[in-house]
């Protein structure tokens, strides 16, 4: 039997239900995940700073780093794993530690995956079953990459890249049912129900819904008013879609659609 589309549910032709202009420290939001309870989280794009976010209230519940000063780095992406909070680079350079409190400056590892070799890295999930984290290939870096939509496997049990992507699939089925020339990743959200995935497009201002092996099952095109430069995705535990767009010279925000 067919599963009903996840994007079938919401409307993107009309106007988000709730948009949240987020605090400037935030303007530059690049990553989204909501852990098993249900809260938010999300990053910075340039320091290791993490932040619990409420969007229902509209307010920064708290926020920590990875060291004081925070860690460096060109953040791409967040994902919880178990009791660790992992932010991913886009050299595929991972930054893991525990939550924090509010202020607080916590231990964190670093490990080096290699994927940036392949290709830069801007969309990462994780996917419990396994104990892997899943990364969405935004440019291909070597030239067999070249013209399909990747995604690769690091193993958090073994630490290490699998030698063949866990998608690797023609860029043709998603451009030409989105009517885009390119396909550039920048966020990668699992639906633990179906085992689907969703993939954002913040240069081509879509969203793609495939399934675990890489087929098009939906496409939906967000309204660049709404989403100039959309970077963060999520699925909150009420079946909303939250979708984080950097502010540019504004201020960064946080849409809220609801489903039908």
């Amino acid at each position: 039997m067919r599963l009903p589309t996840e994007l079938a549910r919401f409307d993107f032709r009309a106007p988000p239900a709730e948009r949240w202009e987020l605090p400037s420290s935030l303007r530059e939001i690049s990553g989204l995940a909501v852990d098993s309870a249900g809260r938010v989280f999300a990053h910075d794009d340039e320091r290791a700073i993490i932040y619990q976010l409420d969007p229902a209230a509209r307010r920064v519940v708290k926020r920590f780093s990875f060291g004081r000063p925070a860690a460096r780095g060109d953040f791409e992406a967040i994902a919880v794993a178990g009791g660790q909070l992992i932010l991913t680079t886009s050299d595929g350079v991972l930054y893991a530690g525990r939550e924090g409190e509010d202020g607080e400056a916590v231990p964190f590892t670093v490990q080096a995956t290699g994927a940036g070799r392949l290709c830069e890295i801007e969309g990462m999930v994780y996917r419990p079953g396994d104990r892997a984290l899943l990364f969405a290939c935004k440019e291909p870096r070597t030239r067999a990459l070249h013209g399909h939509f990747t995604v690769l496997r690091w193993s958090l049990e073994r630490k290490a890249l699998d030698p063949r992507p866990s998608i690797f699939v023609p860029l043709a089925g998603l451009t030409r049912d989105l009517r885009v020339p390119g396909f550039h990743p920048s966020e990668l959200v699992r639906l633990a129900r179906s085992g689907r995935y969703l993939v954002l497009a913040s240069r081509e201002g879509a969203i793609a819904e495939l399934t675990g092996t890489g087929d098009v099952v939906a496409v939906a095109r967000l309204r660049h008013r709404d989403h100039p430069q959309a970077e963060g995705l999520a699925v909150a535990n009420d079946g909303a879609l939250l979708v984080a767009d950097e502010g540019g010279n504004g201020r960064g925000t946080v849409s809220v659609y609801r489903p039908r």
